[in-house]
């Protein structure tokens, strides 16, 4: 089951911060495999899986850029319907809430990735190994 690293930075709802803070990665050759924006009226929450999580801490620290780590899972799901639907029910069936998910289709139509925040990961791991649709 992948667990991967998350980071989590607040951002202030305006032109150009999300410019600035994909600049800050660039330059640090971190790479964005997944992202999710949040909004608020002022500010918004920017989650990024990215592929070298360790460089992207230590760019943001150089940075002044506050942020938060943390574990999540990440998962190939098939992009039919109902499979959502398994997945989210072997969470609940287990007592597992789901806290929050993003996640897209491939261009194909096919797969997709599934990012999700749950509150036992080390439980949900084990309960969805070798169970992915």
């Amino acid at each position: 089951m992948p667990k991967r690293v998350q980071i989590s930075v607040a951002m202030q709802n305006q032109v150009g911060a999300l410019c600035r803070l994909c600049g800050v990665l660039a330059r640090a050759e971190v790479n964005i495999g997944g992202m999710s924006i949040e909004d608020c009226t002022d500010e918004g929450f920017v989650r990024f899986i990215v592929d070298e999580p360790g460089a992207a801490e230590k760019i943001l620290k150089a940075a002044k850029v506050p942020y938060r780590a943390q574990e999540v899972l990440v998962l190939d799901l098939e992009n039919q319907p109902g499979a959502l639907q398994r997945l989210s029910a072997r969470l609940a069936e287990a007592g597992i809430n789901i806290q929050y998910a993003y996640g897209t289709a491939d261009l194909s139509g096919r797969g997709g990735a599934l990012v999700l925040r749950v509150s036992d990961l080390e439980r949900a791991c084990e309960l969805l190994e070798g169970a992915q649709d």
